[in-house]
């Protein structure tokens, strides 16, 4: 190549990969870093109109027509919630009833407030899919004990529910926005079961210790917090279990299963609820939605800058390779519409599971863990014959 030539290529080509490096250490940041609990509102509260003590009517923005993200939708058909920034500090939040009315910027909806004090107009807030905010008493009536396990990194904060049964059902919550309070939805069609019930958390989570690194791996390593858990309540006569769990709690469910201890407890089912099944996959979703130029090598930039920064090993975290090798029942609930972890990736995983052990809802109208959002009765009835059955076995 003549000199000129490979001059101007140079000059092109290196604002194009400083623009990529730039944007893949930006990506593997998110990628790995816990973002601080808290509001993360979406929009601001329009106005508010009393009807009666802690009932009102709140007007909130109509979302864009086109990718609104997840907490925007304030159109979304089904049971949510909402949450708000309380003056002076803290967070309020409600449930919204069926949308009343809507013009061309804004739409009315009822709100139930459960804490806080209303939300008046300019108040920060955003969608809620989580729905209950408290805990299993506050929310539910279900008595339960606060209680903390050693982890390989440090205590694992967990809500015990002890029904003094040989059996269990742990509830393992998602990544990033997720604490044990993703849980609560699900929690009352669990407790019905009449066997104890762990709700449990990991490193980097909730109340939970961070890891040295203090970042994410995508259940490699927070997976042997489930296992810490495991042997928790082996040292309380649970012989039994079946695990629950919600987009990354799902992938830390199959880890562990990969990893799960000689001595028990028996593995009797796994519900899986939009499980992050192949993190590469969900980032180069990601990439791809947000319109970046060439998804695939910034997608592969963004997961080595990320392995070298947490050691993570992305290749074993392709959860659909043990689709083929299930050996428990397994209830798969994916969301078609999920703005997170593609369908495909549910798709995949169902094609290759054997179908004597693997029972899959696909939800149309859902999105991210949403399932329960959309179709609260169509989710209770399938967890509950799902559950009911693996307790059996």
């Amino acid at each position: 190549m003549p000199k000129a030539a490979l001059l101007i290529a140079v000059v092109v080509a290196l604002p194009v990969a400083i623009v990529l490096a730039a944007l893949a250490a930006r990506a593997a940041k998110r990628l790995l870093v816990p973002v601080p609990y808290g509001l993360q509102s979406e929009f601001t509260v329009l106005a508010w109109g009393a009807e009666s003590e802690g009932r009102g009517v709140v007007r909130l923005p109509a979302p864009p027509l086109a990718r609104a993200p997840q907490f925007s939708r304030t159109d979304a058909r089904g049971r949510y919630g909402l949450m708000w920034e309380v003056p002076g500090g803290g967070i309020g939040h409600g449930h919204l009833g069926a949308v009343r009315s809507r013009d061309a910027g804004s739409l009315e909806r009822p709100l139930d407030v459960v804490v806080g004090p209303p939300p008046g107009p300019g108040t920060p807030a955003r969608l809620d899919v989580t729905l209950y905010r408290r805990d299993p008493l506050a929310d539910h009536g279900v008595p339960f004990d606060d209680v903390r396990m050693r982890g390989p990194v440090g205590d694992v904060a967990a809500w015990w529910i002890d029904r003094g049964s040989d059996a269990a059902v742990v509830m393992v919550h998602g990544r990033r926005r997720g604490d044990r309070t993703e849980a609560l939805r699900a929690l009352p069609i669990v407790a019905e079961q009449g066997v104890s019930v762990l709700v449990t958390s990991y490193r980097n989570h909730d109340a939970s210790a961070p890891s040295p690194s203090g970042l994410f791996t995508y259940a490699q390593d927070e997976a042997d917090d489930l296992l810490a858990a495991l042997a928790w309540l082996r040292e309380r006569g649970v012989r039994r279990v079946a695990v629950v769990g919600f987009s990354m709690g799902g992938a830390i469910a199959l880890v562990a299963r990969e990893r799960w201890p000689a001595e028990g407890p028996k593995l009797l089912g796994i519900a899986l609820d939009s499980p992050l099944l192949d993190p590469r996959e969900v980032v180069r979703f990601a990439v791809v939605r947000s319109g970046f130029p060439l998804p695939d090598l910034l997608t592969d930039l963004a997961l080595a800058l990320a392995a070298v920064r947490a050691g993570v090993r992305w290749r074993p975290l392709d959860l659909r390779r043990v689709a083929p090798g299930l050996d428990v029942p397994v209830l798969l609930i994916g969301a078609v519409e999920d703005q997170t972890i593609p369908i495909g990736l549910l798709d995949a995983f169902a094609a290759a599971a054997p179908a004597d052990t693997l029972s899959y809802w696909r939800v149309e109208g859902a999105g991210h863990v949403e399932a329960y959002n959309v179709d609260p009765e169509g989710y209770g009835t399938r967890l509950r014959a799902f559950l009911t059955a693996a307790l059996a076995r």
